[in-house]
């Protein structure tokens, strides 16, 4: 039987806004560091020593490059507050999901569907999946490939491996 092809990998929500919101919380206080740097250097509390034009394309990099992160970091909080508001609906969803699949329908039940016994060994988790998917779709429309993915190997985990 043909290979699944798998699309991009799903992260959840959560776990996106934590990363995108410490990277963000992370280049915003680079930036600020590094603007108390230049500060300090401009004040001449911290020694370093350049002549003539490499002194001013010294602050004018340095400077270009903390305030890049200052925007940066500003953009990713904004990004991760949009987020932060979609993790409730994500997490009802799953939860939703995985209620309905474990309250109608059982290992006993998807074999039956599939026929099982005219599979080969191979074939089964694939019949399994095809038909988790097509129940999936059916009930729950509109979700994206990558989550669905996802939500069918949390699926197949409870109703045939626990």
């Amino acid at each position: 039987m043909e290979e699944k092809k798998h699309s991009k990998k799903f992260v959840k929500s959560s776990d996106r806004y934590e990363d995108i919101n410490s990277s963000g919380i992370t280049l915003i206080f680079t930036s600020v560091l590094g603007f108390i740097f230049l500060i300090l250097k401009y004040l001449d509390v911290i020694h370093l020593y350049f002549e003539g034009f490499t002194e001013y394309m010294f602050y004018f990099v340095m400077g270009g490059m903390f305030i890049a992160f200052f925007v940066y970091g500003v953009f990713s909080l904004k990004q991760a507050k949009l987020i932060k508001a979609g993790i409730a609906k994500e997490e009802d969803t799953t939860s939703s999901v995985l209620t309905y699949f474990s309250e109608n329908f059982s290992k006993e039940l998807i074999d039956e569907e599939i026929n099982i016994s005219e599979l080969s060994e191979g074939d089964i988790y694939y019949k399994r999946y095809d038909f988790i998917e097509s129940e999936l779709h059916k009930k729950f429309e509109g979700i994206d490939n990558a989550y669905a993915e996802h939500l069918i190997e949390q699926i197949y985990e409870n109703i045939f491996e626990n």
